[in-house]
Formats: structure tokens, C-alpha cells, sequence
């Protein structure tokens, strides 16, 4: 299941995914705005080969299928996708490691994962809310993964705002609360001298909530974007791939 956003943003670059495809995390959930990753697809129109898949039966799903559990590679086929969509689903995932490797290994060499998780965002349990992620911390997920920063962004509450990899989506209240308009740094000024705000211009930072939106391709090699020479792990998936 995606966003408004996740879909515009990715339409910018949708010539870069092709069939077959794989949508984890397929299932239209009640109470939610319904919005698919086909909708990126749909405007190039080419024949989709798409297979959506979800731990639950439902609106969206065509196999009930778990990657991060045993079999699950193999119930799809190694490298049987050139395209794997996983939106809003990895915060709500037990064991990340292993989902991560599942859908490595799902996907083609070459092939291109567009993934979306949690920046910061309001607890939300579907059935369960576990993680919040950063481009570093998806880095370390996805080691086969060489995430392009041009395809990288946070997108916000705002309709249209997609902020780059290295902008982080926050209101600065310490020293760089001088670059707002004058105007709010007064209004904040006063709301914290007569502690009127509850507290919350007390601290150093107030984040957005915010969606994180990372499409890299598969290589061969181990490939990091975000993380330096010296936090690259040697083994970063458990067990390798």
C-alpha cells in the first residue's frame, strides 16, 4: 500500500521499472486512503506482469506469502523480478534482516527496488508498529542495493514537498531557528518565554512527520550510498546472501 506522494514521486522515474513486478505488502487496508504503486505504471501503458503479495488475504493480494519466513524465496523464485515495490510495510516487519535479504534475493541483478518506510511518523499498528528508519539504516539493510541519491526523498504532510536525501524534514528551534521568518521566530520566542507552548519549543528540534522514499538497483557486489568506509560492516545481513 502506498501514498499519494510515494506514487508522484515515483512516477518522476518510472521508466526505470520494468515486468515482471513485485508488490510487497499488497493488501488495501480498510480505514486508509487506497492508493497502488500501479498507478506509477499505469501511464506508460505496457502490460503489467505483477504479482502482489501480503501475510493476509484480501483487496490487492494475489499470493499469501511471507518473505521473511523460510520458503518464502522459493514459493516466488530467486531473481524472478526486475521490479520490487515494498511500501509502508518494513515498520510494521518482526524480523527486518530477513525480509530484507528475501526481497535481494527475489530481485534480479540489475532489477529496481523502490522501497518507502517511516521517517518520523505517528504510531500505527498494522497488525504491529516496530521501526522508524533513516537512508543509513536502509543502507545497511539493503547491502546489494546501490541507492541513487536523485532517487531518494522525503516526502511530508504537504502535497508536493519532497525534500532531498540530506535535508532533514524538521522545524530547528537551536541556532538555526534565525532562518525562519520573522514572524515565527517571534510568535516562538514569546510562546516560550510566557510557557505557553507545553514544552514543546523547548527542544532542539520538532521533527515532521514524514515519509522516507529510497529506489537503488541490484548489483552484484555489496554497494553503500549513505554509509561510510567506516561503518560498513563487513557482514551486514545475518547469514549473507
Amino acid at each position: 500500500m502506498a501514498t499519494q506522494s510515494i506514487i508522484e514521486f515515483g512516477s518522476s522515474f518510472a521508466d526505470d521499472f520494468h515486468t515482471p513486478i513485485l508488490e510487497v505488502g499488497s493488501k488495501q487496508q480498510p480505514g486508509y486512503a487506497q492508493c497502488s504503486p500501479r498507478e506509477i505504471h499505469a501511464a506508460m501503458g505496457r502490460p503489467l506482469d505483477w504479482t502482489g503479495i501480503d501475510i493476509e488475504p484480501g483487496d490487492g493480494v494475489d499470493q499469501v506469502l511471507d518473505l521473511s519466513q523460510p520458503g518464502g524465496v522459493e514459493a516466488l523464485g530467486k531473481e524472478r523480478f526486475r521490479t520490487v515495490h515494498c511500501h509502508c510495510v518494513l515498520a510494521h516487519v518482526q524480523d527486518i534482516f530477513a525480509m530484507a535479504r528475501g526481497i535481494q534475493e527475489v530481485l534480479q541483478t540489475g532489477g529496481w527496488l523502490f522501497v518507502s518506510v517511516p521517517f518520523a511518523w505517528r504510531i500505527h499498528r498494522i497488525p504491529v508498529d516496530l521501526w522508524r528508519f533513516t537512508p543509513q539504516g536502509m543502507d545497511y539493510l539493503f547491502p546489494f542495493i546501490a541507492f541513487k541519491t536523485e532517487r531518494c526523498a522525503f516526502s511530508t504532510r504537504r502535497a508536493g514537498e519532497f525534500l532531498p536525501i540530506d535535508q532533514w524534514p524538521e522545524l530547528s528551534l537551536g541556532t538555526r531557528l534565525s532562518e525562519r521568518s520573522w514572524p515565527m521566530r517571534t510568535a516562538i520566542r514569546v510562546l516560550r518565554r510566557f510557557q505557553l507552548d507545553g514544552g514543546f519549543f523547548q527542544q532542539r528540534a520538532l521533527l515532521c512527520e514524514s515519509i522516507l522514499m529510497m529506489a537503488g538497483q541490484k548489483g552484484t557486489e555489496k554497494s553503500y550510498s549513505f554509509l561510510n568506509s567506516k561503518m560498513r560492516p563487513a557482514s551486514v545481513v545475518p547469514n549473507g546472501m
